[in-house]
């Protein structure tokens, strides 16, 4: 386990659960009790922020520990790794975001073979038995388990049986500019910066659109054909370092041309 000197957020890996059940010894920060919501939250928006601040308030009132078990990339970028247009957010982004939405402890997941075969009951009980956990909210359509066969209903069953309070929180939607309704999504806010329509993606993460320079530099240092997060459109953008000051950014055939030594830029 590890605790972030950047973030009062404590941070726990897939590794350290697992080694709990392996032991039989709970890690005391959980004896209190948990509430936690699972999924990949990457750009933190619209919907995730409802669905995280509800959390935070039901932990609250119930007083418990409100957690987040999320992956290190989203699935889309291991699934469907060909056409993926990268992330919104990297983890670090991701994990400063859980923690300004009041979010107590992160568990991060590596989405591999083994991780993915495991039922969807026998990770609610590891959650129960590992993270003590009270109270699971997800979104209405969430599922989870192998091949995504544990939906809500039998989530609901599951925590029933095993005295868990759970809330599934609604999809949220967007008017987009020709009047039609576009429920809220990281898919659907990936192609808007694809497309450089700032303006709807920042309304859309209520903030503006940040790369992650540390991790773009990272990986050109790599050699990766492919960034980590999506690429605005080819262009020279006015932008906002993360000290508050201007910064040129040149793109040019999906590549940043000028990585200036500030740490982040924002699309305002």
């Amino acid at each position: 386990m590890h605790y972030n000197v950047c973030h009062m957020i404590k941070i726990f890996y897939w590794n350290d659960i697992q080694t709990f059940l392996n032991t039989g010894k709970m890690d005391p920060f959980f004896e209190k009790g948990t509430g936690i919501s699972i999924g990949c939250f990457d750009g933190l928006h619209l919907g995730h922020r409802m669905l995280l601040k509800e959390l935070v308030k039901q932990c609250k009132k119930e007083n418990l520990l409100a957690g987040v078990f999320s992956f290190k990339r989203p699935l889309p970028a291991i699934k469907h790794a060909d056409d993926y247009q990268g992330d919104i957010t990297t983890l670090n982004q991701r994990i400063k975001l859980f923690e300004e939405l009041g979010i107590d402890f992160v568990v991060v997941v590596d989405f591999d073979e083994s991780f993915s075969s495991i039922l969807g009951a026998d990770f609610l009980n590891i959650l129960l038995n590992a993270c003590n956990m009270e109270l699971i909210a997800e979104g209405i359509d969430f599922r989870c388990g192998f091949k995504g066969a544990t939906d809500t209903q039998a989530i609901k069953y599951w925590a029933e049986q095993n005295n868990v309070k759970y809330n599934f929180v609604d999809a949220v939607y967007h008017k987009a500019a020709d009047g039609s309704e576009e429920r809220v999504s990281s898919s659907y806010i990936r192609q808007m910066i694809q497309k450089g329509f700032f303006t709807t993606v920042n309304e859309l993460l209520e903030r503006p659109y940040e790369l992650d320079l540390e991790q773009i530099r990272s990986d050109m240092i790599a050699g990766k054909e492919k960034g980590t997060q999506v690429i605005p459109p080819d262009g020279i953008y006015q932008t906002m370092s993360e000290f508050d000051e201007p910064v040129r950014l040149e793109i040019k055939n999906g590549r940043i041309l000028n990585i200036s030594l500030c740490n982040s830029v924002r699309f305002e």
